[in-house]
Order: C-alpha cells, then sequence, then structure tokens
C-alpha cells in the first residue's frame, strides 16, 4: 500500500498544473487524501511484524516504518500549515473580486459626475429608450436608474463571489488541514509504536 501511495503521489504531482499559482493548496489537498492509504499500509506492516517477531522490540522493518511514518508525519505538518495560508493575491478568484471592487467603485464615481449622468440621459433618449417629450430631469433619473441597476447587479455578484471563496477557505480549514492533524498524529503514534 505505501508503494501505491508512492505511485498515486507521483501521478499526481505530475498531473498538476504547476502553472495555477493555487497549486499549493491542490497538492496538499491531494496529498492529505491519499495519505490514509499509506498510513494503512505502515499499520498493516508493523501488525505482521509484531506478529512475525513478538519477541524482538526493533527490526529493520520496524525501523523503516518509524522512518516512513516519520516523514509522512512531516509531511501531514506541512501540508497543515500551507493550507492555513491565504489564497494568492494573483489568484483568478481574488482577481475577480479586486476587478469588481474597482468596477464597483468607478460605477459609483460614474454616479457623482453630474456630466456624465447627463449624457448617458441623452444617449438613453436618442436610442429611444425614453419618451419623445422626455424632460432632462427624466433623463438623469432614467440614467442614474440604469448605473444604480447595474452597481446593484455587481454588488450581488460580489457577495456571491466572496461567499464561494468563504465557503472554499471553510471547507480547506476542515478538510485538509483538520484532516492533516489528525494524519499526523496517527504518524507520530505509528512511528512510536514502531521502535517501542
Amino acid at each position: 500500500m505505501v508503494v501505491v501511495l508512492g505511485l498515486q503521489l507521483a501521478a499526481m504531482l505530475t498531473g498538476l498544473d504547476w502553472s495555477d499559482p493555487n497549486i499549493k493548496v491542490q497538492a496538499m489537498g491531494a496529498a492529505v487524501t491519499l495519505a490514509p492509504l499509506g498510513f494503512l499500509g505502515l499499520l498493516v506492516a508493523l501488525i505482521g511484524s509484531r506478529l512475525d517477531h513478538p519477541r524482538r522490540s526493533t527490526t529493520p522493518l520496524r525501523w523503516l516504518i518509524c522512518v516512513l511514518s516519520a516523514v509522512l508525519a512531516i509531511g501531514m505538518v506541512t501540508a497543515g500549515l500551507l493550507s492555513l495560508g491565504k489564497p494568492a493575491e494573483d489568484s483568478p478568484k481574488l482577481q475577480n473580486l479586486t476587478q469588481g471592487r474597482q468596477a464597483i467603485a468607478e460605477a459609483q464615481r460614474f454616479l457623482d459626475d453630474d456630466a456624465q449622468v447627463k449624457a448617458l440621459g441623452e444617449q438613453l433618449a436618442q436610442a429611444g429608450q425614453l419618451a419623445m417629450d422626455a424632460t432632462d430631469n427624466d433623463k438623469r433619473r432614467a440614467a442614474e436608474q440604469m448605473v444604480e441597476t447595474q452597481i446593484s447587479q455587481m454588488q450581488d455578484q460580489l457577495e456571491k463571489a466572496e461567499q464561494q471563496l468563504n465557503r472554499e477557505s471553510r471547507q480547506r480549514l476542515v478538510g485538509v488541514t483538520g484532516s492533516a492533524v489528525v494524519l499526523a498524529v496517527a504518524f507520530v503514534l505509528l512511528a512510536l509504536t514502531a521502535v517501542l
């Protein structure tokens, strides 16, 4: 099972998109998912060694189990620490949030500029979206309403994107970090059991 774990990790590492800024999160999530396979393999090997040599406290196989367990425990601690980190600033999701905030700020500035609002009202009138006898006040109201509607839609989309990012962060915290901590403790206990 440990060999299968090694092969799975090798396959996972070669299959990752290394240009992705969130590659650490992907790699750590996959490593934590595969780690129980290694734990079970080492546990079965330790049980077999104890059954074969019940009176001997240490054997080369038990030392190998201890070393591999220690390495995997360090890997789980590393995975847990990396999963606690914030997403990279250049990740597409954070870039989208930043662009969304900038777009809302620009729309607010547009709304505060009387000349631009007036020009938009004129464009709406020329496009036939207002009545022929629309007053300047009607044009202004239509332009303001159009921009406010767009701002509201952008804010809704931004809130949904932030909620999605927060949900992914919580899932990563529970799924990857929590599992990594439990597995790190399990590997440490297995390493100690192998040589004691």
